[in-house]
């Protein structure tokens, strides 16, 4: 099977057993193959066993590579900045924020420092938008679970054929038709990154090269980090009968095509063997920051032109996978009634591409305009138009997951024009949907809805978001690589080992969060600070906007202060 493997591969039969060390593979290769042939003889069919020599594993321990010892010294090196970062931070009692650049960057990796900004309530850390919190920390748990399926789905089980009968229950389909979630973070990051396009524009500040450089070293440092944990010990953490497949052939695409997802280009190149299957969005959100300006830019200054380039473009991104689906005769999406090879063309071919996902970016940065365009004028609307756009949100989201029930049911016959319409229109009407929460939300119109999403709660949770994003692979990984026998399942299972999960992938984010991600950015706002008195005309504009418009536009202006993650 390709790397990654997403598939459940409901057709291939797996066996582990453990035997002598001293047998080889070729010895276990013979005997199962005689065993199996004996077996089938009477029902007339033929039958072939494969061992595969690096499937099979033994407790022994390898010397450590010059990759391993690069990493170990990485961390070391991490290890002690936090820690005379945190002893000359305890020992400056008298620290101010006015303190210098250089002073500011000695308590950088300071751990106290960076726990207080994790769990403060502070309007300039990223994430601290209102509303986008609860949006935020929901879509993260959601893309935890969908990855926590497509391997539960891959672990040997007693009573495999329960994945067939979930399919046919249609409350199990938010957990089947569950590839959704990241149109939502799709369309926040166009949101924003509209949004802080328009203001800089209008304030004069921006800047191609500084932009796109402050988005990378945004995401590529913690990035970095997990990648060569990925490329060198995380094969040590444990081993088991699947641990080759689902642990080391991962490695092994790190140690091939790393330089791709560090040019961000891994949704294109090889991308059947990605490093870091889950990063192909980050590689996704970063070319869509670079096309952005071509929409953002026409809306600012030619407002008509933009809109008529605006409606184009969306237009090509429905259009655009519409035609290939429907030429292709592919699945519209992780169908798991589909064969095995359907849905590895969707995914290489549809699903990590670009050019056929852009639909919720473009809603996203039509939403950062019209979030942009209320600063001048107060949208008030009726408690008839407020109610009809709750129910309509409600009835497409409910549409988008439970409507696409006929399609994913294995007896379905395939229809490419049906196929071609959900797959084409799912998307977008998705993130319509959300935009209409987001919009209603910030606007005053969403009452406990808006209280809810914006509990301070959320904010620590949705500070970890880009972190619970890079870690949360390794431990599914680990998880379903150590298991070494069969186990029965059900709904209790998957809740008791998801709820499992969660803690652990928590406890790894935060640590990948105070040590790398906090100090890290702490120092890429020093390298691009603005010099002293810099933004006062832009803070006493968006003071002055602030009283034309809803009372939650003082989320807006935290959203402008925002740095955007996924």
């Amino acid at each position: 099977m390709p790397v990654p493997d997403l598939l459940p591969s409901m057709a291939l039969i797996q066996f582990a057993s453990c035997i002598p060390s001293s047998c080889t593979p070729e010895d276990v290769q013979v005997t199962l193959t005689d065993a199996m042939q004996w077996a089938v003889k009477p029902t007339g069919m033929r039958a072939s066993v494969q061992v595969y020599p690096e499937s099979c594993t033994t407790l022994k321990s390898n010397p450590f590579t010059k990759g391993e010892v690069a990493m170990i010294l990485v961390i070391v090196i991490l290890l002690l900045l936090v820690f005379f970062s945190s002893a000359y931070d305890i020992a400056e009692l008298n620290y101010a924020e006015s303190e210098s650049p250089i002073g500011k960057a000695l308590v950088a990796f300071s751990l106290p420092r960076n726990w207080e900004r994790l769990f403060k309530e502070d309007v300039v850390q990223p994430g601290v938008i209102g509303s986008l919190d609860g949006i935020r920390v929901f879509s993260t748990l959601w893309v935890v679970m969908t990855h926590k399926i497509l391997y539960y789905a891959q672990e040997p089980w007693i009573n495999k054929l329960q994945l067939v009968d979930a399919l046919a229950s249609l409350i199990k389909m938010p957990l089947i038709n569950t590839l959704l979630n990241v149109d939502t973070f799709l369309l926040i990051s166009g949101l924003l990154k509209a949004y802080h396009y328009l203001r800089d524009l209008e304030n004069k500040r921006f800047n191609f090269i500084s932009c796109y450089t402050r988005r990378y070293l945004r995401l590529t440092p913690a990035y970095m980090v997990v990648l060569g944990f990925y490329a060198t010990l995380l094969v040590r953490l444990s081993s088991g009968p699947g641990w080759n497949k689902f642990v080391e052939q991962p490695t092994d695409a790190c140690k091939t095509n790393w330089f791709y997802n560090l040019i961000y280009l891994n949704n294109y190149l090889d991308n059947g063997n990605q490093c870091m299957v889950q990063t192909w969005y980050l590689a996704m959100d970063f070319q869509l920051c670079l096309l952005a300006p071509l929409i953002v830019y026409p809306l600012w200054r030619w407002p008509n032109v933009g809109k008529f380039i605006f409606i184009s473009v969306t237009l090509l991104s429905v259009s655009i996978p519409f035609i290939t689906i429907y030429c292709a005769r592919a699945v519209p999406s992780y169908v798991l009634g589909a064969s095995d090879s359907s849905i590895q063309w969707y995914m290489q071919n549809i699903y990590f591409i670009t050019h056929q996902r852009a639909s919720p970016y473009i809603i996203g940065l039509a939403l950062g305009y019209i979030f942009y365009r209320m600063n001048t004028t107060k949208v008030k609307l009726t408690k008839v138009t407020v109610a009809a756009g709750w129910a309509l949100s409600m009835a497409v989201l409910y549409a988008v997951v439970f409507g696409s029930f006929d399609i994913f049911q294995y007896g379905h016959e395939y229809d490419p024009m049906e196929s071609a319409i959900y797959g084409a229109l799912h998307r977008p009407a998705w993130a319509l949907a959300v935009a209409w929460i987001i919009f209603a939300c910030n606007c005053g119109y969403g009452g406990w809805i808006t209280t809810f999403l914006s509990a301070r709660a959320f904010q620590p949770l949705s500070k970890l978001s880009y972190s619970i994003f890079l870690t949360h692979y390794i431990v599914l990984m680990v998880n379903t690589g150590r298991m070494r026998t069969a186990v029965y399942v059900d709904e209790y299972t998957l809740v008791h080992q998801y709820l499992g999960d969660i803690f652990l992938v928590f406890g790894v984010s935060m640590i990948l969060y105070l040590f790398v991600e906090a100090p890290l950015f702490e120092l890429a706002k020093l390298c691009f600070g603005k010099k002293k008195g810099g933004n006062k005309p832009s803070a006493i504009k968006i003071e002055l906007d602030t009283v034309h418009v809803a009372k939650t536009d003082s989320q807006l202006t935290r959203l402008a202060s925002a740095v955007e993650k996924p």
